[in-house]
């Protein structure tokens, strides 16, 4: 346990998370998510089921990333340079706004009501929609997550999901509505995209030139 808060790649996966929490396209739309989670019947187990659908996806993703890099870890040698170089491509595109996925449109009101289950798919949905709009954010993780094997792709994609779930599920609705109609949305929007562009392409320069081990 000690070890794995001294491991680099834990705390990137985590602010990574936090940094696609701040997905533009996505903090409006928090309240409404909230809204279908906190007034269910038995919310407990829908939240429950949320959390687990919504970081299940992610693990999965990063399972497959992880395995792939573990397939292509006989090259090693120029890892560091491939990754790096990938992982400050999608800070760039992140400070641009390009995103490399089409947004999905999810009909979410069909998930009010349910408990657990509902919960599971509904957790399911939102990590979908929240791919194209943090997609090169997720992309810069996911470069990271290549650079082990699948178990430590699926662990830190899951690192990911909590990064995003803790805001999300705490202070979502406050966030959203003071970033939405209190500083104005290009102000926020502009500051945090600067930020977040920042720490991706700076995590990949280091990565690049061997300063940090993933």
């Amino acid at each position: 346990m000690i070890q794995l808060y001294k491991d680099v790649s834990f705390w990137t996966a985590l602010v990574h998370g936090f940094i696609a929490f701040f997905s533009p396209c996505i903090i409006p739309l928090i309240p409404a998510f909230l809204g279908i989670l906190f007034t269910a019947e038995r919310k407990i187990l829908k939240i429950f089921g949320f959390f687990i659908g919504f970081s299940l996806l992610f693990a999965i993703i990063g399972i497959f990333s992880g395995q792939l890099g573990f397939i292509l870890g006989s090259y090693s040698n120029i890892i560091n340079y491939v990754l790096g170089g990938l992982i400050i491509l999608m800070g760039i595109l992140y400070l641009l706004k390009l995103q490399l996925i089409r947004q999905v449109q999810i009909d979410i009101w069909k998930f009010k009501g349910g408990g657990f289950i509902t919960g599971i798919i509904f957790g399911g949905s939102i990590a979908i929609i929240w791919i194209p709009c943090s997609s090169p954010v997720l992309g810069s993780i996911l470069s990271i997550a290549a650079s082990g094997n699948a178990i430590k792709g699926g662990f830190l994609l899951f690192v990911y999901s909590i990064g995003i779930s803790i805001p999300f599920l705490t202070i979502g609705t406050s966030i959203s509505k003071i970033l939405t109609y209190k500083f104005g949305k290009p102000i926020w929007e502009n500051l945090l995209r600067i930020l977040g562009a920042f720490f991706i392409i700076f995590s990949g320069i280091l990565i690049f030139f061997g300063k940090i081990g993933v």
